[in-house]
């Protein structure tokens, strides 16, 4: 199946050679006259801007060699209008004359052209290895030649060579291009594994200094993407160390905004919490964190540690009227509330100082200076789909109670599932405990295997041997339940799939993993693949230490709120770096942060299995925007 990606990529790919073919052709357009004119012929290189139905005919007006070059405009032309069949039957036929350089290249990169489109990608680059015998000093030829190479290297995820073709092309660009080239180059250049990068700009230092800078600012750009400080740092010291590197002339524009934005830089924090009431574990705990993170960062004597921060409680007085109150007092940030019925109340009021709330609402108002934090579940389911297609996953099924909780978040799953792969999972639902072993059952299809069996022999009228056989085409199962709940799935699906089949792979949430399991329950989640924060997921930091000294009795949900309100205050001066840079991240407690375009801030979970009855981290993978 072929990826947004890609098509976009061929999109960019034609207009950008539309661009070229505009900036340095002549032109076909002829004025109407009374007197048959006759029939010059073109220059190969000349801007199409006739139909196709106009070059065809041409050629059997023209002579031989003049025809030769109408043939070539009428392929470019059949292929700017998608006809890529008949483009190369016109190829194959000028192929058979004898050609100059010139009408060799030409043929070349039409070909090339037509196969790029069909999506035949290694075939577009086999034809383009001529550059080593066939010289032209056309600039129109060789910006195509870089430019075709380029999108096939982006397309075929060779991102190394996609940015040496994208080097070359800028020699071969006029200046208002060069932003667009450059553009592209750093977004091939930013996914190269930082591995990688490093053993380029060793190779390239001497040899090609202006690949070795490209590399390097990718390098920079990967290492501190969960640091915006240390970036736009970094970032400095690059346009320093490189200071005529042709980036400089059209530097990226991720990069560019990353660097033009000053952060926030608050004087007095209002935080916007129930302290009192039904609500009041969970906003203090929320202060908590805040206060941890506050005085964290006046111990380390950081830049903001002269901030005010005023707690407002929501419980007390509406929450609208503390909001406008705050404001009065002289806050130029606002954190919270954390209820949505107080959140719907404040929205209205926000104007220009900016907010960061503690939960989401549905079809909320986007604006630049709102954001959005919450530690919704469907963000784990939706995650878990994630995680499912990049592990390779084909097949999933869904394992939920039956009830809202159930319900709400595998229609999360199955909905993200659906927009990364268009493929359907199933859901099977689970009324009670007692009903798991039935449901397991029937998700493999076990039943009607034994039915089958049941038949066979009641047709043979005798004792038969018989294996059940489950279903083989699911190969991962979400599972939506509780610690004990999935210590009884668990045995069920291992025992019930087929015995000859590769083993199913079982994810799940948090809301599956305990803190508190002794090592035999631990080892009935063996094999269990599951999602949560960094904060739950890494018992030996430091600042963990300390905060269930302060805090030991802790309940998993308050632990949850401390790393939320940790993470709302340390997102602060990151804020417009995030919202402005789309690759770039935060390391936070709660995840690795990044912002959408809507303002909400999104979390990379931590991954994690249990394996001999002991939880091992697995690798991080991020996700990536796409890309863009």
């Amino acid at each position: 199946m072929e990826s947004k990606h890609s098509y976009s990529r061929l999109i960019m790919f034609l207009s950008l050679s539309l661009l070229l073919s505009a900036c340095s052709s002549t032109t076909t357009s002829e004025k109407a006259t009374s007197k048959p004119q006759p029939i010059v012929a073109p220059d190969v290189l000349t801007q199409i801007d006739q139909p196709a139905q106009y070059y065809i005919d041409k050629i059997a007006l023209a002579n031989k060699p003049q025809a030769i070059s109408w043939q070539l405009l009428a392929a470019r032309a059949l292929i700017a209008e998608g006809h890529t069949q008949p483009a190369l039957d016109i190829l194959m036929s000028v192929e058979r004359n004898p050609l100059s350089t010139k009408q060799l290249f030409e043929v070349a990169l039409v070909k090339s052209e037509a196969y790029l489109l069909e999506k035949r990608y290694q075939q577009a680059a086999g034809v383009l290895n001529f550059s080593s015998t066939l010289d032209t000093n056309e600039q129109a030829h060789w910006q195509r030649f870089y430019l075709l190479n380029a999108t096939i290297a982006e397309l075929l995820n060779n991102n190394a060579k996609a940015v040496e073709y994208r080097v070359a092309l800028s020699d071969f660009l006029d200046s208002e291009l060069h932003s667009s080239n450059n553009n592209h180059l750093w977004e091939s250049a930013s996914v190269i594994p930082n591995a990688e990068l490093e053993l380029l700009i060793l190779r390239f230092k001497t040899e090609n200094p202006t690949l070795a800078g490209w590399y390097q600012l990718a390098a920079i750009g990967q290492q501190y993407r969960t640091d915006p400080k240390r970036l736009i740092e970094s970032l400095q010291t690059w346009k320093h160390d490189y200071p005529q590197h042709p980036a400089l002339t059209g530097f990226p524009i991720e990069l560019v905004k990353a660097m033009a934005t000053t952060p926030y830089t608050p004087s007095q924090i209002a935080v916007l919490a129930p302290l009192t009431g039904k609500q009041s574990v969970a906003g203090k705990a929320i202060r908590d964190g805040m206060l941890s993170a506050y005085y964290q960062d006046t111990a380390a004597g950081s830049e903001h540690n002269d901030i005010a921060l005023r707690f407002y409680d929501t419980a007390a007085t509406s929450a609208d009227t503390l909001y406008l109150q705050a404001i009065e007092d002289g806050a130029d940030f606002v954190i919270g509330p954390l209820l949505k019925s107080n959140l719907s109340k404040v929205l209205p009021l926000v104007k220009d100082v900016p907010l960061i709330s503690l939960n989401k609402l549905a079809n909320a108002p986007a604006a630049d200076n709102i954001y959005y934090f919450s530690l919704s579940s469907n963000d784990e389911a939706i995650a878990a789909a994630k995680k499912m297609q990049r592990d390779g996953i084909k097949q999933p099924l869904v394992l939920a109670p039956n009830n809202r909780t159930g319900n709400r978040l595998s229609a999360a799953f199955t909905q993200q599932w659906a927009l990364l792969t268009q493929g359907t999972s199933e859901t099977y639902k689970y009324k009670s405990r007692s009903d798991m072993q039935n449901t397991v059952t029937s998700l493999f299809s076990v039943t009607s295997s034994n039915q089958r069996i049941n038949l066979m022999k009641n047709l043979v009228g005798t004792d038969i041997k018989s294996t059940t056989r489950s279903r083989r085409d699911i190969d991962a199962i979400y599972i939506i339940a509780t610690p004990s709940e999935a210590m009884l799935a668990i045995p069920y699906i291992i025992t019930t799939q087929n015995p000859y089949a590769p083993q199913v792979a079982v994810y799940a949430s948090s809301r599956t993993h305990g803190n508190n399991l002794s090592k035999s329950q631990s080892r009935d989640l063996n094999g269990l693949i599951f999602s949560d924060m960094p904060w739950l997921l890494n018992p030996d930091r430091e600042l963990k230490q300390q905060t269930l000294a302060l805090w030991p009795n802790m309940s998993k949900i308050q632990q949850n709120l401390f790393a939320m309100g940790y993470d709302s205050f340390k997102l602060i001066p990151n804020l417009l770096q995030l919202r402005n840079f789309p690759n770039l991240r935060l390391a936070g407690q709660t995840g690795i942060l990044y912002i959408n375009d809507d303002g909400i801030i999104e979390r990379e979970f931590s991954w994690a299995k249990y394996r001999s009855g002991k939880i091992k981290l697995e690798e991080t993978n991020p996700e990536t925007k796409p890309a863009p």
